[in-house]
């Protein structure tokens, strides 16, 4: 089916794409030819996605086409599209900024249907939506009680000699628009020095006053709010869940509808004696195992391990092998010095001893003095006990690598990326302290300033207490196995700040000035 096809997929995507791009060139003073440009080629572009919805619907059916989310909110958008053209046609008039136009700027979502993943953290959202409703209700109740409160407080008192602020008590609209914006943190304690100045100052009984503006940002900001990030973050939770469940299944459907067309053309070599082609019986197997077009929420449920199973066996102190090659193509595992260094990285207490060490080291670098230098006697005291640290850190590298060999061979010590990390600090200290007493000219004091800036990764040593720690090292393998999913909330965060943007260009544009001159009411007669 033409619908089904990688072609079709990419031409609407395309299509939704060089839409997008005429929708977001608008501008203020832009020419005529471009106004009357975008005019016509948003009467083409509805042409065409009113062709593929009619394609979609006598390729799928009326039926299946609006079993599909997706397809429904194509249509709506498509006849909120026809109805503002229509509307124009007829008023000439756009109603200034019409919704149906945001409606089309929806139109850039249509890419979810087919990024399986971003869809589903699409859907987690408007799950999530779902699940505040009832809160949304309470925060609306909150807002209103502190709007009133605040006008009985603030009420016609907030008029200063420099004029009265944007933010004021003084009607219900200018009191809401003030309470929601103390709750959003913007410049909230701006707002609260004009509470209290208005009541006379800090010296009187202003600061009584502050009280309203604290329970405000504490019970509003940080447990009202903070509510809503939670109910998203737990939806949120379920999108790479959902993502996998879904893969899942299509490979399972796909594998019942490949069984199924073997099975079609069987029974018609069978029926007939003849092979019927694959494509037909594809179409026959389709009608049984349709494509699913639509996500449906999955509730995803993780096995809970029995609290009475035993805890698996836990190895005893038994040495660590050496590995069998070569290390440096030098030590062979019979290598005295190589089994030394191999029996002391793998004593018990070495690694507590290197977190001892580094534990040192930031509380020394901690309490260095940035302002006096070298003129202070604590800094030199602390750049001795730096030289030992390093030391400390370089006999470390050097047992590993002796032990484990360097890159080549497998399981290396720079094969690990934790271990890179660990000797570029040691390696940059080093370079640093080589350069470190060298008198040069003012040539090479260039190069010299240069090279002892690379003093400045030691601050990357408390990381390496990281790969030292295993629940630490977990945490932090978890950040980053997180920031996956973070690249698919980004692309909706950076889909609403599009629509919205070119929302308000609609809405702003060329509205935001003013002239000295209060009689000029356009800006072309201020100029």
């Amino acid at each position: 089916m033409l619908v089904k096809t990688q072609g079709f997929y990419w031409t609407v995507i395309i299509l939704v794409f060089l839409n997008t791009v005429c929708v977001a060139v608008e501008h203020h003073t832009q020419p005529d030819w471009l106004t009357h440009f975008l005019m016509y080629t948003e009467v083409v572009f509805l042409v065409l996605f009113m062709s593929e919805m009619g394609i979609k619907m006598y390729g799928l059916g009326m039926k299946y086409y609006f079993m599909s989310a997706f397809n429904k909110f194509d249509c709506v958008v498509i006849f909120g599209s026809i109805f503002e053209v229509l509307w124009y046609k007829v008023t000439q008039d756009s109603f200034g900024f019409s919704v149906l136009r945001a409606l089309r700027l929806l139109r850039i979502f249509k890419i979810t249907k087919y990024w399986s993943s971003l869809r589903n953290l699409v859907i987690s959202l408007l799950n999530s939506m779902r699940s505040i409703v009832s809160l949304l209700f309470l925060l609306f109740l909150f807002i209103l009680i502190f709007a009133l409160l605040g006008m009985q407080l603030f009420g016609g008192k907030w008029n200063f000699e420099q004029g009265r602020p944007a933010q004021h008590f003084d009607t219900f609209p200018m009191a809401l628009m003030t309470v929601f914006q103390i709750l959003t943190g913007e410049d909230w304690n701006e707002v609260m020095y004009n509470g209290i100045i208005s009541h006379g100052g800090i010296h009187d009984k202003g600061m009584a006053f502050s009280l309203y503006f604290v329970v405000l940002v504490l019970f509003g900001n940080y447990t009202l709010l903070n509510v809503f990030l939670a109910i998203a973050v737990d939806n949120l939770a379920n999108a790479q869940e959902l993502t996998a469940k879904e893969e899942e299944e299509a490979e399972e459907n796909e594998r019942r509808r490949c069984m199924q067309i073997k099975k079609i053309q069987e029974e018609y070599h069978q029926r007939t004696g003849q092979l019927l082609p694959r494509s037909e019986a594809a179409l026959q197997a389709e009608a049984m195992f349709p494509v699913q077009e639509e996500v449906k929420v999955i509730e995803v449920k993780t096995d809970v391990a029995d609290e009475n199973k035993p805890p698996p066996a836990v190895p005893g102190n038994t040495p660590k092998p050496m590995l069998e090659y070569s290390s440096l193509y030098i030590f062979s595992p019979t290598n005295r010095l190589r089994q030394l260094c191999h029996f002391v990285v793998n004593l018990r207490f070495f690694d507590m001893f290197i977190m001892i060490v580094i534990l040192a080291s930031s509380i020394a670098l901690a309490a260095e003095d940035p302002v006096r230098g070298s003129m202070s006697k604590k800094n030199n005291w602390l750049s001795i006990m730096d030289y030992i640290f390093t030391g400390v850190f370089t006999i470390e590298l050097l047992l590993k690598i002796i032990d484990l060999g360097l890159i080549l061979h497998p399981k290396a010590y720079m094969r690990d990326a934790w271990n890179i990390l660990d000797a570029l600090v040691v390696v940059c200290a080093l370079i640093a302290f080589a350069f470190q007493g060298e008198e040069a000219s003012s040539s090479a004091s260039k190069n010299l300033s240069t090279i002892k800036s690379l003093r400045v990764l030691r601050v990357l040593r408390p990381l390496k207490t990281i790969n030292r720690v295993p629940k630490l090292k977990a945490v932090f393998d978890c950040v980053v196995h997180s920031l996956k999913n973070v690249v698919n909330i980004l692309v909706v965060y950076w889909l609403f700040q599009f629509i919205f943007a070119v929302i308000a260009v609609q809405l702003f544009k060329g509205k935001f000035f003013y002239c000295t001159d209060e009689s000029k009411k356009v800006e072309a007669d201020c100029h």
